[in-house]
């Protein structure tokens, strides 16, 4: 009896802590938006540093599980080829992991003249520091509204 105890305590252990790894999974935006359920979006400026041009920056805001919820910022490159997504997992307004993924778009002819929506993200992806990602939370927070909020919390 005892063997067969101790079997289901580990199988228990072991399950809660791929459920947790789970979480950390570096998800695409495109896997995000087709796997958790979406809160809000909303589309702000983003202007590149020392005078640079000013982008749209495509934010959309996902629940993962109770009071963890996933940031999406997608700003595409002045070219409309490519450009980047930044993905921050937070709770409680606080940040608790972060990183950046390139991607192009895929084109249905060679002049580039008609894109597909599907992107093609590169493999590598760009942990972040923590200060760079939790201001960069900061500056979305003032535009997530008080219902996401909650949720996030």
């Amino acid at each position: 009896m005892k063997p067969i105890f101790l079997l289901v305590c580990i199988f228990f252990l072991s399950s809660s802590c791929t459920a947790k790894n789970y979480l950390y999974y570096k998800h695409t935006g495109y896997e995000i938006n087709n796997k958790f359920k979406k809160l809000q979006g909303f589309n702000i400026d983003y202007e590149v540093e020392n005078g640079g041009p000013i982008f749209n920056n495509e934010i959309s805001i996902y629940k993962v599980s109770k009071a963890k919820c996933i940031i999406v910022s997608k700003i595409d490159g002045d070219s409309g080829v490519y450009g980047t997504e930044t993905i921050l997992y937070f709770s409680n307004a606080k940040i608790l992991e972060g990183y950046r993924i390139n991607y192009s778009y895929n084109f249905l002819d060679g002049e580039g003249s008609k894109k597909i929506n599907r992107l093609n993200y590169e493999k590598n992806r760009k942990n972040e520091n923590l200060d760079q990602l939790n201001k960069e939370l900061n500056g979305y927070l003032k535009y997530i509204n008080k219902k996401t909020l909650k949720e996030c919390s």
